[in-house]
């Protein structure tokens, strides 16, 4: 099927997303696991996303919650305008690596210029795929109109933020769902760690 779409998805990676359908209904939008594994090194930033220099922001945190007994994501409802650069910063407080169900979600997928800023304490770096082996959490949006992968790495401790900054350009007014896709909880329908994304038109 041919759909709108801002990446381009290989055959292999729509014959998962089938496989995985009856969960993405489930996620009111569909979130699936999958990309093709690719590794590039990490380079210096020369130059972070600025909110003074877009129209939108986007703030998530992760944190430990008490009540759950694990580190969730803490505002999992977003709003974002359609055609609109978005800048999005995930701050993550959890030091813990958490194993991918797809190795090749270590890719960045889907942000502008393929690329996430990562400061693990040590200053800015400019990076198109994190080691499998070093992942705490993801980003990721995959529907008919979106795919979307970003790692977020650990925290160097709890008292040590990891911190993710990327930009997105949505084309498509949609309401659809994120999620995290690592074995950080028994599934993905654990709160905290999906919520909708609503895309305003």
């Amino acid at each position: 099927m041919d759909f709108p779409r801002r990446c381009t998805v290989d055959d292999s990676r729509w014959t998962t997303l089938a496989a995985v359908s009856i969960a993405a209904v489930l996620l009111t939008g569909g979130v699936a696991m999958m990309a093709a594994f690719h590794t590039t090194s990490a380079t210096r930033a020369t130059s972070v996303p600025s909110s003074a220099q877009h129209n939108a922001v986007l703030a998530l945190t992760i944190a430990y919650d008490r009540m759950l007994g694990t580190y969730v994501f803490t505002n999992t409802g977003a709003s974002i305008p359609a055609d609109t650069p978005v800048v999005v910063t995930i701050t993550n407080h959890d030091p813990s690596v958490n194993t991918l169900f797809v190795p090749g979600d270590n890719r960045v997928i889907g942000t502008v210029g393929g690329i996430e800023s990562v400061n693990i304490g040590n200053g800015p770096m400019m990076v198109s795929s994190l080691p499998a082996s070093g992942i705490s959490h993801t980003f990721t949006v995959l529907d008919r109109l979106y795919n979307i992968s970003v790692p977020i790495p650990p925290a160097p401790s709890s008292s040590i933020p990891s911190v993710v900054t990327f930009e997105l350009v949505m084309n498509y007014a949609e309401t659809t769902t994120w999620a995290c896709v690592c074995h950080c909880m028994p599934n993905v329908m654990m709160p905290g760690m999906y919520g909708p994304l609503v895309i305003t038109g």
